[in-house]
């Protein structure tokens, strides 16, 4: 058979292979996200990295091909490395790369991390992909070697397109048994992630950030002591979707996996009483892989170009991290990953969200939109900037403490603060106006909303900044409910909780709250003034840096730590605002009778917190060390 010319045959082949790779890479991600629709662009994008992949891969295939030369003499024999043999190295050093990483990544992962990679398992594990990477590459070759390169190609793009742009097949998700809804109203619960209460209006915030929502609360009960159940967006989510503490339905920063065993979900209740389900989410911390969109008939959780989902995008990803931490040009100010920044602004997440409510179907509907706006970096647009920042000429942006070329040895001024602050409320001012434009569209006659936040955010008080602690300013959340209509408005002073939103929200559509349930109706139980309010702080890279605190009255207590390395601090809400004021010594009797009602609420949870903490331990440097949670 005569040999067709390398050069074009070889160019052709990797084109080939691009669009093989592509689809089998396609197919896989549309596995691992069944909830997402089949999208064409997915696999477009993917033939295009793949494609960039194949590209670079020609000259480590090139060198591969010099060195079996000279192993096996060829060059003094005259011979030249065959098309088919140079199309086997391309194939190889396109493949390995993401194969191995993939292989590799099962051990690196959220939840196993760096730490998995000191067994021999994963490394036996990167040998046998090896092994098969080589097989195929040189079944290649020999597959080249027998038939025509036009035919071969031609078959692999035939099988490779329509699977690529179709598989697989979507039937869409079964909702399950359901009963008539009957004349109950919608449900709209809006998440302002990372929002503060004192930083809006209705909470007696004296600037102009949220004017939209003070006419909204002029029409709804506005809860003025609400906290969130902790501070990390998922976990708080979880509890405000199951009613009940992350201790509970177990899910942490180490396992951010929804566990449907441990407790049950609204939108799964709701379903079976009849709604129709949607959640429309701004981050990837809320993405529907870790189980969270359990119960929702339809998850949008699209916050990145579709080829992030991709194997072959996941390698790309690693790089850039692992790049970014030597090489200052690529570190983005904290984001190297200039395609991917894991968050979308609100407009796009409130149409799509629209577009759903809007959809033809007789039955009551449970919307849940996540808007992460607020959340860093704080970047606001001119308009909101020129209301609301102020003049500065000092050493912060919006980016932080991750700012390129911020000098970490550097300690924030008031003036830092303040203007930190601006940036955050011009970004809530934004986030106002993309709200009131989206609820202007509904009807809210029939439609009870719920606006609250997952947890709030530090500007330097107490000496902290973002939300890794339990000071106020990281716990205070806004709460508003305006029922259907606006029948009911006012203020409402007993204190509440983001475990309180699942059953208020099952008592507004009439459906009783399942067992497990800890937290409150709020219009059927209006809380008590002495009402026991806990919050858990389990989300941090060392599993034992546990914090929790208990509020009564205007008392509250924290604990840090397990074990014997607990200790305690108690703050007098009244006079201490923010919380970092310990009184323990002046008020003995309160904090007697507040540790001993922690300690009896966490007797057998502290034990499952300590064996959690031994298995986790192992693993406490991985996302660090990865460079998936940076300092942020």
């Amino acid at each position: 058979m005569r040999r067709p010319p390398v050069v074009p045959f070889v160019l052709g082949a990797v084109v080939v292979l691009a669009v093989a790779f592509g689809a089998v890479d396609s197919v896989l991600a549309r596995r691992a996200l069944p909830h997402r629709p089949v999208e064409a662009r997915l696999f477009l994008e993917a033939v295009a990295l793949w494609l960039a992949y194949g590209v670079a891969a020609l000259v480590p295939a090139w060198v591969t091909l010099r060195v079996l030369a000279r192993l096996r003499k060829e060059k003094e024999k005259g011979e030249a490395a065959s098309p088919g043999r140079t199309v086997g190295a391309v194939v190889f050093w396109t493949a390995f790369p993401v194969v191995g990483h993939t292989a590799l990544d099962r051990f690196t992962g959220e939840g196993q991390n760096v730490s998995g990679l000191s067994s021999p398992l994963p490394w036996l594990v990167l040998l046998l992909t090896i092994a098969a990477v080589v097989a195929a590459a040189w079944g290649v070759a020999w597959l080249l070697g027998r038939v025509r390169a036009r035919l071969a190609g031609g078959v692999a793009l035939l099988v490779a397109l329509p699977v690529g742009f179709l598989f697989p097949l979507s039937v869409g998700a079964s909702p399950g048994a359901r009963s008539a809804a009957g004349d109950k109203p919608n449900l709209l619960l809006i998440v302002w992630d990372t929002c503060r209460a004192d930083h809006v209006e209705p909470y007696g915030y004296e600037r102009n950030t949220t004017p939209r929502l003070a006419e909204f609360a002029a029409d709804a009960l506005v809860y003025e002591d609400a906290r969130s159940a902790s501070v990390f967006t998922f976990t708080s989510h979880l509890s405000m979707l199951t009613g009940v503490m992350p201790s509970t339905h177990g899910a942490r920063l180490l396992r951010t996996q929804y566990d449907p065993r441990r407790a049950r979900t609204l939108p799964e209740v709701l379903r079976e009483a009849g709604y129709r389900t949607g959640a429309f989410v701004g981050t990837d911390v809320l993405a529907g892989r870790t189980g969270i969109r359990h119960g929702f008939d339809v998850y949008d959780d699209r916050v990145d170009p579709r080829v992030c989902d991709t194997h072959a995008w996941k390698l790309l990803h690693d790089v850039q991290a692992v790049l970014a931490l030597a090489i200052p040009a690529l570190r983005n100010n904290g984001r190297p990953h200039w395609i991917q920044d894991f968050q979308r602004p609100a407009d796009g997440v409130l149409a799509n969200a629209l577009e759903w409510i809007r959809e033809d179907d007789g039955r009551p509907w449970f919307c849940m939109v996540n808007l992460y706006d607020v959340h860093w970096p704080y970047l606001p647009g001119e308009e909101a900037r020129d209301a609301l920042v102020r003049e500065y000429n000092g050493a912060l942006n919006g980016f932080l403490f991750r700012a390129d070329g911020y000098d970490k040895s550097y300690e924030p001024t008031a003036e830092d603060a303040r203007h930190v602050a601006d940036l955050y409320d011009a970004e809530i001012f934004e986030l106002d106006g993309a709200v009131d434009g989206f609820l202007d569209q509904l009807d809210l006659d029939d439609t009870a909303v719920l606006i609250t936040s997952d947890h709030g955010e530090a500007f330097g008080e107490a000496g902290h900044w973002k939300h890794e602690h339990v000071f106020e300013p990281q716990l205070r959340i806004p709460f508003l409910l305006r029922l259907p209509g606006g029948e009911r408005a006012g203020r409402v002073p007993g204190p509440v909780s983001g475990i309180d939103v699942a059953p208020t929200l099952l008592g507004l559509a009439g459906v009783a709250a399942p067992e497990e349930v800890e937290g409150l109706d709020l219009l059927a139980t209006p809380p008590a003034a002495e009402r026991l309010i806990q919050v858990e702080d389990r989300d941090h890279l060392d599993p034992t840096d546990v914090r929790l605190a208990i509020y009564r009255g205007p008392w509250k207590l924290v604990r840090r730590g397990l074990g014997d390395a607990r200790s305690y601090v108690l703050h007098d809400l009244r006079n201490d605002p923010v919380g970092e004021v310990d009184v323990a010594a002046a008020h003995p009797e309160v904090f007697d009778e507040l540790v001993g009602i922690l300690e009896d609420l966490r007797r057998e949870l502290d034990e499952i917190e300590a064996q959690e903490a031994g298995d986790l331990g192992a693993q406490a440097d991985a996302l660090r060390a990865l460079g998936y949670l940076g300092d942020d």
